[in-house]
């Protein structure tokens, strides 16, 4: 494997998991202003929805280059210069080192989600509420997005990793 191509893929896999991050604190984001929508303070929600926009914005961009435009990063931080060899001795193509990040990735997310969903549905149970009744029901509903996203992460790595790879 080509110096070149190992930045390539630590580059990827840095992009994905700051996808997963802006997927965990957009829902974070939005409660807050919801909140501050509530309290019906204008000013305030002027300026944290103009703080979404800037972080949505600059998460995106930063996302969008650290995934489909590796080279331009690797050309313009000379990361592939310096080095005494030119290939680094590893045993497999570029589609299978990010399917197995993807798979990690993915991993990570069902793990750190699944405990959390449940234990919200036991105390939705709990309870006996009605769902739309239930003031955690929206939480509910995020963790099973994220735990279902962990999971076709898992199993489709390797359908990501070749829409990465383009």
């Amino acid at each position: 494997m080509s110096i070149k191509t190992f930045w390539t893929i630590l580059i990827k896999i840095l992009g994905l998991w700051m996808l997963y991050r802006i997927l965990t604190i957009l829902p974070e984001l939005i409660s807050n202003l919801y909140f501050i929508y509530e309290n019906g303070d204008s000013k305030e929600l002027i300026v944290l929805l103009s703080s979404i926009l800037i972080a949505i914005l600059f998460f995106s961009l930063i996302i969008r280059v650290f995934l489909f435009k590796t080279v331009w990063i690797i050309e313009k931080l000379k990361l592939d210069k310096g080095f005494e060899t030119e290939t680094i001795e590893i045993q497999s193509n570029e589609n299978k080192i990010i399917a197995i990040a993807l798979i990690v990735i993915g991993g990570f997310i069902f793990i750190e989600n699944l405990p959390i969903l449940l234990k919200e549905i036991a105390v939705f149970f709990h309870d006996k509420a009605q769902f739309k009744d239930y003031p955690k029901s929206g939480w509910i509903i995020f963790y099973l997005c994220k735990a279902v996203l962990g999971y076709l992460l898992m199993t489709n790595s390797f359908r990501v990793a070749k829409f990465i790879k383009k």
